[in-house]
């Protein structure tokens, strides 16, 4: 028996290459959007500092009524990053601090140079990054708003963390043995411990949730109802918004929309921070 030989159609051919074509640029755009930014990667070369750029977008702030823990202070509502901006991968670490301070007064000295710093004031950040735009020549370093910090976070996601709707001390430094209803109980370390440690979220952001809590720039304030863009917080205010939870506190704390609140003379020994950069972008 004669076997047909199969051949392709004009119009076959062309369908074909246009879904290989809708699927190649899918990829590309998935990744340019969720992590995909290897290119937009960039190092402040006095402390060894890497940033990675994070794209403009619009997310929902805050958590809804019937998540797990939720607080009154954590009101939905849309919020747009209209400027992408450079975020720190990690947390500023000891030996960075200690580079740009000529000190170290963290808690956990110990632990080493690659150690998130901690038991820093907001206004000690405020001096660093003063210090650190001196060295580099630059004005563009500064602490993340609080919408920055969260959309950040989040990455896409909308869960209670940005693994899902529980956080494991496999994926974080918190106390693990108090757990949000539901989820599985884990270690407690009780100490800071050095950065990147855990997976990354999809921007390739690492320690997000636990480890070292970080200073926002804004003053805490109630959560607008309306939709806004690039929100900075009150204009005055009493103490200023801490975000991710540290590594003495429990899941709940370490959720993306969980606000966390301390006075800017504070220093205790979870408090830290990450940098954030302006773009040209």
């Amino acid at each position: 028996m004669i076997r047909k030989s199969t051949i392709l159609s004009p119009l076959s051919s062309i369908f074909i290459f246009a879904i290989a074509i809708f699927f190649l640029l899918a990829l590309i755009f998935t990744q340019s959007i969720l992590g995909g930014n290897t290119n937009k990667i960039i190092e402040i070369p006095s402390i060894g500092y890497k940033m990675v750029y994070i794209l403009p977008g619009t997310f929902i702030m805050g958590s809804p009524v019937s998540a797990k823990w939720r607080q009154s202070d954590e009101l939905q509502h849309k919020v747009t990053i209209a400027k992408g901006f450079y975020l720190g991968i990690t947390e500023i670490t000891q030996g960075q601090w200690c580079t740009i301070m000529g000190n170290n007064s963290a808690r956990f000295k110990n632990c080493g140079d690659n150690c998130a710093v901690a038991k820093v004031s907001w206004e000690d950040c405020q001096e660093f990054i003063k210090k650190l735009n001196q060295k580099e020549k630059i004005d563009a370093y500064r602490l993340p708003s609080e919408a920055e910090w969260e959309y950040a976070c989040r990455a896409g996601t909308d869960t209670p963390f940005f693994f899902g709707e529980c956080l494991s001390t496999d994926q974080a430094n918190y106390r693990g043995n108090l757990q949000l209803s539901g989820c599985a109980t884990g270690k407690y370390r009780g100490e800071i411990i050095p950065v990147r440690n855990f997976p990354p979220n999809a921007w390739g952001l690492y320690d997000m949730h636990g480890n070292a809590s970080e200073w926002c720039q804004d003053w805490y304030g109630n959560y607008p109802s309306d939709s806004v863009t690039d929100p900075k917080g009150p204009l005055s205010g009493s103490h200023r918004v801490c975000r991710g939870g540290g590594w003495n506190n429990s899941a709940h704390i370490c959720r993306s929309a969980y606000r966390s609140l301390s006075r800017p003379d504070e220093r205790n020994s979870s408090l830290g921070f990450r940098l954030a950069r302006i773009s040209n972008f």
